[in-house]
């Protein structure tokens, strides 16, 4: 590498997860976009140099410094920004020894980042290429974590039924959340909380229909958009749901429970996706508070 360092990645980013494009002398890895130090090179637009990365205050307590993850000190990273201005991820070099990058070397990442948006632009129609377009494309409408939809596939999807000439008669939107989440978080760690996270992902997909969307709409948020519902099935859909999702979870050796607040709205023309979520949202804190009361 024309740093020196011996490892350096092509990271790119969701709303969600940070995901290893290319590496070298590193793992290839998906972790939270919170858990991300490229994602302050991306959020602020710039390059950033960092000679030690204990020092900063950005990444103290990152798990890639701390040595939950590595032990990085030296990290720079230079945004890979498309021709419209959109940050998509970032070039990184990173080393484990504390050390500065020379101001001809800092010039040559940022020159690197670029050369990278100009591969990306004239490989475009390559094979290669292509398969990745299409890998990224599938992250842009999925959660990377569970291989759910994500909020914006589930919003559109959604959005197109109400508008549609047939219209969403007999849809029903499920939205729930997770009870006794944080407490799994705080007692076995986040890779347990993201473990629970696929379980349950997994789960509801066995529960429902193949022409039932599933989806993770952000933290311990989910959906469901159940097409052509008959509104007699949707207590025992409901409650299948919760059912499913509170069976114990093996995690790390250990049982771990969570709970599922789960509320519905049906779907009517003239509806939009914003009223739709409000109605199931609070139709679902009525549950959790119903639940709450046993």
């Amino acid at each position: 590498m024309v740093t020196g360092a011996p490892a350096s990645a092509i990271n790119l980013i969701d709303a969600d997860r940070q995901v290893s494009f290319s590496t070298v002398g590193l793992q290839r890895r998906s972790v939270p976009r919170d858990d991300s130090m490229c994602n302050h090179a991306i959020s602020e637009g710039a390059s950033i140099y960092v000679t030690d990365a204990r020092d900063d205050e950005r990444f103290v307590d990152n798990p890639f410094v701390t040595g939950e993850i590595a032990e990085l000190r030296l990290y720079a990273a230079a945004p890979i920004t498309t021709p419209d201005g959109h940050a998509i991820g970032s070039l990184c070099v990173v080393d484990t020894e504390v050390r500065a990058l020379t101001a001809n070397q800092r010039e040559a990442l940022d020159d690197l980042a670029a050369q990278a948006v100009q591969l990306f632009e004239l490989h475009r129609h390559a094979d290669e290429l292509t398969a990745t377009l299409t890998e990224l494309d599938h992250l842009a409408a999925h959660d990377a974590l569970t291989g759910l939809a994500n909020r914006r596939r589930f919003t559109g999807v959604v959005d197109g039924r109400l508008t549609s000439d047939t219209g969403p008669a007999g849809d029903l939107l499920v939205f729930g959340d997770l009870d006794g989440f944080k407490a799994v978080n705080d007692e076995h760690g986040h890779a347990a909380g993201d473990e629970v996270l696929r379980v349950v992902a997994d789960r509801l997909r066995a529960a429902t229909r193949p022409e039932d969307l599933v989806a993770r709409l952000g933290g311990d948020e989910f959906a469901v958009l159940c097409p052509d519902t008959p509104a007699d099935h949707a207590d025992g859909l409901l409650d299948r749901l919760r059912d499913v999702v509170a069976q114990p979870i093996t995690v790390h050796g250990q049982p771990v429970s969570v709970g599922f607040s789960i509320g519905s709205a049906r779907a009517a023309e003239g509806d939009d996706i914003d009223a739709l979520l409000r109605e199931a949202d609070a139709a679902m804190y009525e549950d959790k508070r119903a639940r709450a009361g046993r």
